[in-house]
C-alpha cells in the first residue's frame, strides 16, 4: 500500500519540509522504523529518539523543533499528530480482515434464535434459544450469546466473549475478546451454613457504539439493569459489579474496579486501577486519577486522586507536606542532639 508523501499531506491536510513525492509503504515506532516507514513524534520527550530515527518521514506538530534531525528525512507538519497519524496508519496499512458472512458448519444455533442479515456465527459459536443478533453483526469463533439475549445490528463479539441469558447490546458495539457481559453479581447473605447466594435476577444493557476491552466482565443486576450509556469506552481487565450506570462517552482505562450501585456521569475519564465503592455518585466530567480509592461521592468536573481519594490540589498538596517531612524528622533528630550535648555540658 505504498503512498507518496504529497499524498499522505492531502489526506491530512498537512504541511511537508522536504521531498514530497518520496514514496512509503508502513508505519512504525520511532525506534522500529526503517528507509520507507511513516512515524510520529507525539511528545517533546520523544525529539531525542526522533534525531536517531531512520523513517523516511516525521508527523509533528507544526511548531515542534526538530532540531538535529537527518537531512533526508522529511517532516509532515500537522495540527494534530495523534489524529494525523490513525489516517496515515489507515492508509497505509492492510486492514485486520473480517468475517464473512454465513454460519459456520460447527456452530450452534438454536431453531428459535433470530439472525439479521449478513451474519457471522464463527466456528464453535453457540447462540441459545429466543436470542436475536442483528443485521450485519459478528459472533466470532467460540463466543456465546445465550438464551434470549440480543445483540445489534453491527456488533463485533470477538473469541471467547460470553453475553449471558437476556443481556442486551445495542448497534456497533464491539466486545473483546474474553469479556463476560452479564455474570452474577457478586451478592451473599450471612447464613448459618455459610454465605446465602442473593439471587441474581436483573440484566446488562449496553448502548450504542460501545467498546469493552478484552477480560472485562460486566454484572448482570441484582433486578433491574446495570446500564452502560452510549459511545462509553472500557479497556481490558475492567470490573464492573452489578446494578452499576455509566453515562455517556465516559471512558475507562484498564484494571479499574467499580462496585454495585454506583452511578458514573456523563463524559467522565477513570484512570487505570482505579477503585470506586459502591452505592456512590461520580458527577458528569469528573477525572478520577490512576490508582485512586474513591470513597464519597465526587461532585461534577471534579478531578480527584489519592487514597482515599480527594481534590487532585488537595491531594498533591499531601504529597508535598509527606516529603517535607523527612527534612523535619532530620532536623528534630539535630535538634535532640544538640540538646543532649547541652545537658552533658551543663
Amino acid at each position: 500500500m505504498t503512498k507518496t508523501l504529497r499524498e499522505l499531506a492531502d489526506l491530512v491536510g498537512g504541511r511537508l519540509d522536504g521531498d514530497p513525492d518520496r514514496e512509503v509503504s508502513g508505519a512504525a515506532s520511532l525506534a522500529d522504523a526503517g528507509p520507507s516507514d511513516v512515524a510520529f513524534v507525539a511528545l517533546p520527550r520523544y525529539r531525542t529518539l526522533a534525531a536517531e530515527s531512520q523513517a523516511a518521514c516525521l508527523v509533528a506538530s507544526e511548531d515542534d523543533d526538530l532540531t538535529g534531525v537527518g537531512k533526508g528525512t522529511v517532516v509532515l507538519r500537522v495540527a494534530d499528530v495523534n489524529r494525523a497519524m490513525s489516517r496515515i496508519t489507515e492508509a497505509l496499512c492492510p486492514p485486520v480482515p473480517v468475517p464473512e458472512a454465513g454460519v459456520h458448519p460447527k456452530a450452534v444455533v438454536h431453531d428459535s434464535a433470530t439472525l439479521g442479515k449478513g451474519v457471522h456465527i464463527g466456528a464453535c459459536a453457540v447462540v441459545g434459544a429466543g436470542a436475536r443478533i442483528g443485521n450485519g453483526a459478528r459472533i466470532r469463533a467460540g463466543a456465546v450469546v445465550a438464551e434470549e439475549a440480543v445483540v445489534g445490528d453491527d456488533c463485533d463479539v470477538h473469541a471467547g466473549v460470553v453475553i449471558r441469558e437476556r443481556c442486551r447490546l445495542g448497534d456497533r458495539v464491539i466486545v473483546h475478546a474474553g469479556a463476560v457481559v452479564g455474570s452474577d453479581g457478586f451478592g451473599y447473605l450471612p447464613g448459618e451454613a455459610g454465605p446465602e447466594k442473593v439471587p441474581q435476577l436483573g440484566i446488562v444493557e449496553i448502548g450504542d457504539d460501545v467498546e469493552i476491552g478484552a477480560g472485562t466482565t460486566i454484572d448482570r443486576a441484582r433486578f433491574g439493569a446495570t446500564r452502560i450509556g452510549a459511545k462509553v469506552k472500557i479497556d481490558n481487565l475492567v470490573q464492573i459489579a452489578h446494578n452499576v450506570d455509566i453515562g455517556e462517552g465516559t471512558v475507562i482505562v484498564a484494571q479499574v474496579a467499580i462496585a454495585g450501585s454506583t452511578r458514573i456521569g456523563r463524559r467522565c475519564q477513570i484512570a487505570g486501577q482505579a477503585a470506586i465503592d459502591g452505592h456512590l455518585t461520580v458527577g458528569d466530567g469528573a477525572r478520577v486519577a490512576a490508582k485512586a480509592g474513591v470513597t464519597k461521592d465526587v461532585p461534577p468536573g471534579t478531578d480527584v486522586s489519592g487514597y482515599p481519594a480527594v481534590v487532585h490540589r488537595e491531594h498533591l498538596r499531601q504529597e508535598a507536606t509527606l516529603r517535607r517531612l523527612t527534612d523535619l524528622a532530620d532536623w528534630v533528630k539535630n535538634l535532640k542532639e544538640r540538646l543532649e550535648k547541652r545537658r552533658e555540658q551543663e
